[in-house]
C-alpha cells in the first residue's frame, strides 16, 4: 500500500512538471513573439519617420504654407519649418510654441524687414 502511494505521488509530480514545462515554454514563446513584434513596430515607426522627413520637400514659402496649415502632426510641421529656415526661405522666428505661430511670425519678419 505504501509503495502504491509513493508510485502515485511520483507519477503525479512527473505529469504536473511536464504540464508546467509545456505551459512555461509556450509563454516564453509568446513573450519572444511579443518582443519581436515590438521590435518590428519600432523599426516601422523609424522607417515612417524617415519617410515623412523625406516627403518634406520645401522649395519655397508656398510648399511650407501647405504643410503648416495641413492636418499633419506638430512635429512634422516643425520639421518642415526648420527645413525652410535652413534653406533661407524664411527668417527664424523667436516663437517656438507652435509651428503655425512660428511660421506667421517669420512671414511677418520677412515682410517688414524689406
Amino acid at each position: 500500500m505504501k509503495n502504491l502511494i509513493l508510485v502515485l505521488i511520483v507519477f503525479l509530480l512527473t505529469v504536473s512538471s511536464a504540464v508546467f514545462m509545456t505551459f512555461s515554454d509556450t509563454s516564453d514563446n509568446t513573450n519572444q513573439e511579443k518582443k519581436e513584434q515590438s521590435k518590428s513596430v519600432k523599426k516601422n515607426k523609424e522607417k515612417s519617420k524617415k519617410n515623412s522627413e523625406k516627403e518634406l520637400k520645401i522649395n519655397n514659402r508656398q510648399d511650407l504654407q501647405e504643410i503648416i496649415y495641413s492636418k499633419k502632426d506638430e512635429k512634422t510641421k516643425m520639421n518642415a519649418y526648420n527645413q525652410a529656415i535652413e534653406k533661407d526661405i524664411l527668417p527664424r522666428s523667436n516663437n517656438y510654441q507652435e509651428s503655425v505661430y512660428a511660421y506667421e511670425e517669420s512671414v511677418w519678419l520677412q515682410n517688414n524687414s524689406n
